[in-house]
């Protein structure tokens, strides 16, 4: 190879425009490959399984000693588990656990009448852990004795995958927001699913959502007074009394979904890696939003949301990251919670089988390493929950 052929090197000969009709084959190709590989390994709905639990596990969730775990499971009112073997811990579904939990907790409950709080989990960058944190966060306060509800606003559907759905294999557009957002439903009761994870319902997503982003802004170009923000609130008001914490994840864009989750929220969560890039986009998104919302009718009147955090997440221990936890530190103050999700190989291998670290019944790798990123989770599960007691013990307006 000579100098000028480094330097030159030849162009292909082969003509390589795309057109659509190629880009078209090559979806196909790609989901069938991705089908088969589902079909194989990843086990999509309904075979994909809750964890189950030991019961030094289930006494630990509960948080009683190993004793008197022992001593309740002899009165016969709760699940005694399944043994299996002579001499070896029994075995708990997530169903029995979460029975032990319940009946164990000394949570203060939702009061009568008082409806479930909604967080959305929301940042216009990909990559930052939006999705997994709102899928473990759901999960987490279902293991506190919640109820919860998980809204996937995102056309591409993976918080649907991580729930136990295949989005455009086994969801219908009549099962995602686009029926109310097309005014043919006026509730969400419609569009509510039942997961594989006890106490976990989902509003599912599929490619097709995507059409919000045309047909909501033909009904504003149809009828200027249209309240395009307040769809997905109108729509989850006659439903949200029937959990105690309903989950949005957002798609990583400032879109018209994005705006209607966050108006229809108690509280915001921003997940942020601490990159210098991430912080520079987390402050596009709050001037962006707040200039948006202060712009519709009665919003900057009365909107008003319980807490607005931002978690750390993929953290590093480098320093770079400790410079720009630092200006994060100076940006948000106290919103910024006090712990972090850490860069780990954990949350890798649990996406691989399209499931997230709460979905493991035991560490897959070093127990160090797992319990290392699941802590901060439980804690960030234990805040929100902490956040909506508060929120109900404040009389409504």
């Amino acid at each position: 190879m000579t100098a000028n052929s480094i330097l030159n090197p030849r162009l292909p000969e082969v003509d390589q425009s795309v057109s659509i009709d190629t880009l078209l084959g090559v979806a196909a190709q790609a989901t069938d490959i991705l089908n088969q590989i589902r079909d194989a390994m990843l086990e999509p709905y309904p075979r994909k399984s809750s964890p189950v639990y030991t019961s030094a596990q289930v006494a630990s969730l509960c948080g009683l000693d190993k004793q008197r775990f022992q001593y309740a499971t002899t009165k016969g009112d709760l699940p005694a588990g399944t043994s299996k073997g002579a001499g070896r811990s029994k075995i708990f579904t997530l169903e029995e656990a979460l029975t032990w939990i319940q009946a164990t907790s000394e949570r203060p409950k939702r009061p009568e009448g008082r409806r479930g709080r909604i967080v959305t989990v929301a940042n216009f960058k990909g990559g930052v852990a939006k999705t997994t944190t709102a899928v473990s966060a759901a999960q987490a306060l279902t293991l506190l004795g919640r109820k919860v509800l998980v809204i996937d606003c995102d056309p591409q559907g993976t918080t649907t995958q991580l729930c136990g759905w295949a989005p455009d294999a086994e969801i219908s557009d009549d099962q995602t927001l686009l029926p109310l957002i097309y005014g043919d439903q006026s509730t969400l009761q419609y569009a509510i699913q039942k997961t594989y994870w006890h106490n976990l319902d989902l509003i599912p997503a599929s490619s097709s959502l995507f059409d919000a982003e045309f047909e909501i802004p033909a009904k504003v170009l149809n009828d200027s007074t249209f309240a395009f923000w307040d769809i997905i609130n109108k729509g989850l008001a006659p439903v949200a009394e029937e959990y105690d914490a309903i989950v949005i994840d957002t798609p990583p864009a400032l879109s018209y979904l994005t705006i209607n989750a966050l108006l229809a929220s108690d509280a915001i969560l921003l997940p942020c890696p601490p990159e210098a890039l991430d912080f520079a986009s987390s402050t596009q998104f709050w001037h962006l939003f707040a200039d948006i919302a202060k712009k519709l009718p009665g919003v900057l009147e009365h909107k008003r949301f319980d807490f607005v955090n931002v978690l750390l997440t993929k953290a590093k221990s480098d320093d770079v990251s400790r410079v720009v936890r630092g200006w994060l530190q100076k940006a948000y103050g106290d919103r910024v919670l006090p712990f972090e999700i850490p860069e780990s190989t954990v949350p890798k291998g649990a996406s691989a089988q399209l499931s997230t670290v709460y979905d493991l019944s035991k560490p897959d790798g070093s127990t160090a390493a797992y319990n290392r990123f699941k802590d901060p989770l439980d804690r960030l599960a234990e805040h929100l929950d902490a956040q909506f007691v508060r929120a109900w013990q404040v009389k409504e307006a």
